[in-house]
């Protein structure tokens, strides 16, 4: 992409996160800022059985399960601009089972998608598929070992076919591919899911894990999928956390949601959720297959979430009792952005720099 033209996608970039926010802050639902996309199902299978996720064990994913087709993935990359940093191809599911994911990688790549990552559970990061990855064009990676013992990670990471020497190794001759073909890319990321049981290893594994050269140790906070489980998954949260995902009572949140102004996640088979907490689709904006995404955004599934959010009365099944959404004290007299000039600094927000999508 030329310098001119990547700095008007900046320009454009920019001025939309300011529309938005000033959307956010009035209390707008219909919007004329546009979503980022903030997640891309690639698939929903997956060959563990984890304890922390609504796919592994137990399984309360509802969903049939199946890979993004290129039709559905086409009309995502085509007829978009706006992305996070990075957007993440996946969700719930182990991405290195989709059987056309790297030509997804190099479409998506050829049509300009800045930053694209995927997280990989590592069990089928093979020397071929490693050779892969590294001449992709993918932008980052996240391996995920939420141990740093064997006992730990196979009790979390349940499989009969794989283990915790394997799936090291498989990340140890990664990292030296990547240094003997003098890779840049992708940004590897090593992670581990802070929870009760292993959050007393995360030192050593940060201290190990850098000397084997990633680019970056992440400790990813735990989520309870917005509560939508009870209290399914709150006992193997770190203490100090549990009483924030106890099973209660409708949550009426200090915030509205942030998410519902800002991205929109899209499901293997094309239907659009408005966040990646929403593992069983139960609140589904609308379908790709038959809507643009232009139609979804303000279309009166959106609205009238929007709607519910401001009056704190969003009793649906996915946001009622969640405690993690993102979001700020509104200004409702804030200025309108002027186009073209440079708005005030946006507020912190969770963004997906750093929070992921799925496990």
């Amino acid at each position: 992409m030329k310098s001119s033209d990547l700095q008007l996608r900046q320009d454009r970039r920019s001025q939309n996160a300011h529309r938005r926010a000033y959307e956010y802050n009035t209390g707008q639902t219909r919007l004329k800022s546009h979503p980022d996309v903030f997640a891309i199902e690639s698939t929903n299978f997956c060959n563990l059985k984890c304890v922390m996720c609504p796919r592994g064990e137990p399984d309360i994913m509802d969903r049939h399960l199946g890979h993004m087709n290129d039709t559905v993935f086409h009309r995502i990359v085509d007829e978009w601009e706006f992305f996070t940093e990075p957007c993440w191809f996946h969700l719930f599911g182990e991405p290195l089972m989709h059987p056309r994911l790297f030509e997804q990688i190099d479409y998506a790549k050829q049509a300009g998608v800045p930053n694209l990552g995927i997280s990989t559970n590592v069990t089928m990061l093979t020397k071929l598929k490693s050779a892969a990855i590294l001449d992709s064009g993918l932008d980052t990676i996240i391996l995920s070992i939420d141990g740093n013992d064997k006992e730990t990670y196979e009790h979390i990471r349940k499989s009969p076919a794989f283990t915790y020497e394997e799936v090291c190794d498989n990340v140890r001759e990664f990292l030296a591919m990547k240094k003997r073909f003098n890779k840049q890319r992708p940004h590897t990321i090593l992670q581990i899911i802070v929870m009760e049981e292993n959050k007393t290893q995360l030192e050593a594994f940060k201290a190990y894990w850098e000397g084997q050269g990633v680019n970056e140790v992440l400790f990813k906070l735990y989520t309870a999928w917005g509560n939508q489980a009870g209290d399914t998954f709150v006992d193997l949260a770190p203490t100090e956390l549990r009483e924030r995902f106890k099973d209660q009572p409708l949550v009426v949140r200090r915030f509205p949601c942030f998410y519902l102004w800002s991205s929109v996640v899209v499901l293997w088979d094309g239907r659009v959720v408005p966040c990646c907490f929403d593992f069983n689709a139960v609140s589904t904006m609308g379908d790709l297959n038959a809507q643009t995404l232009h139609e979804i955004w303000n279309g009166p599934q959106y609205v009238a979430l929007r709607e519910l959010e401001l009056a704190q009365k969003n009793h649906t099944p996915l946001c009622a009792k969640c405690t993690e959404a993102p979001g700020w004290q509104r200004d409702p007299n804030a200025a309108e952005p002027v186009h073209g000039a440079a708005g005030a600094p946006l507020p912190s927000v969770v963004t997906a720099a750093n929070f992921q999508p799925g496990i």
